[in-house]
């Protein structure tokens, strides 16, 4: 499994719980079974499996379909905070935070890769 340390899993589950805990927050905001409220909904879901992948003290058991999910929707969110950071100045606090939001979704999708990868070998021995 792909090996991390312990204060760049910290600093990841930090960035991560505040993504999850932000769009959770946005999702009170929006009508019920709009692609918008599907959107955050699916980025809450995600966050709450590398959150739970972060988490040393648990070995979690998710389905494949789950752990390729959450890497697209993982993957989605990246794509769109390397897209805004250029529009924030060097050392802004926006700038930071999408800085440290894109280095924790890097090791998120790494330990949900590792999962499904887990995953899809013991699923080859049975």
């Amino acid at each position: 499994m792909t090996e991390f340390a312990p204060e760049e899993l910290s600093e990841a589950r930090r960035a991560i719980l505040s993504l999850r805990n932000k769009s959770e927050k946005a999702s009170g905001k929006l009508k019920a079974n709009t692609w918008q409220g599907c959107l955050v909904a699916n980025v809450v879901k995600a966050s709450d499996v590398a959150l739970s992948l972060m988490n040393a003290e648990t070995t979690p058991s998710f389905e494949r379909d789950t752990l390729h999910e959450a890497a697209a929707v993982l993957q989605d969110v990246l794509r769109r905070a390397e897209e805004v950071i250029a529009k924030f100045a060097v050392g802004t606090s926006q700038h930071t935070l999408q800085q440290n939001r894109i280095a924790a979704l890097k090791i998120a999708l790494a330990l949900v890769a590792a999962e499904a990868e887990k995953s899809d070998d013991e699923r080859s021995r049975t």
